[in-house]
């Protein structure tokens, strides 16, 4: 009988992206940065990514929306905004999931599965897109992006 086995990796920062988040205005794109999937090894069975938001004063949606951009190759990704407010190609990103953001000032964590969005496979390099959508800035600390790749054998 054939049993699987999975492993955690470490829980990764990815960098920049929390100082891309401080500050985010409301309604705003931004890129949070690209995880390599592709591994001279193997790749990944799974990458779970954790953001961890602090919104201003919340109204309107109230929610943190993260987003992907995939690639094939590394090189080019899937369009769709990265940048800037607006909202006319938002339907080409990979929708990842939504984090609600209810209480005001207070610091949000949640964790995204990224195979699942892409069929229930990893591509071989994923940008992350955050887009604002709490009707407030963020706050100018408190926020980070964090991966951890799932990987797994068969025995």
């Amino acid at each position: 009988m054939t049993t699987a086995k999975l492993a955690q990796g470490t829980r990764t920062q990815l960098t920049g992206a929390g100082n891309a988040i401080n500050s985010l205005a409301s309604g705003a794109y931004v890129a949070l940065g690209t995880i390599t999937h592709n591994n001279a090894s193997k790749t990944p069975l799974e990458c779970l990514i954790e953001l961890t938001v602090t919104p201003g004063a919340v109204a309107g949606n109230k929610q943190a929306v993260l987003f992907a951009q995939v690639s094939l190759d590394g090189a080019a990704f899937s369009s769709g905004p990265a940048s800037g407010t607006t909202t006319t190609d938002e339907a080409n990103l990979v929708y990842v999931g939504t984090l609600p953001l209810n209480s005001s000032g207070a610091q949000q964590r949640g964790v995204f599965p990224l195979s699942v969005p892409n069929g229930g496979v990893l591509p071989f390099a994923t940008r992350l897109i955050l887009k604002n959508d709490s009707g407030a800035a963020f706050s100018t600390s408190g926020n980070d992006v964090y991966s951890l790749d799932v990987s797994g054998d068969l025995t």
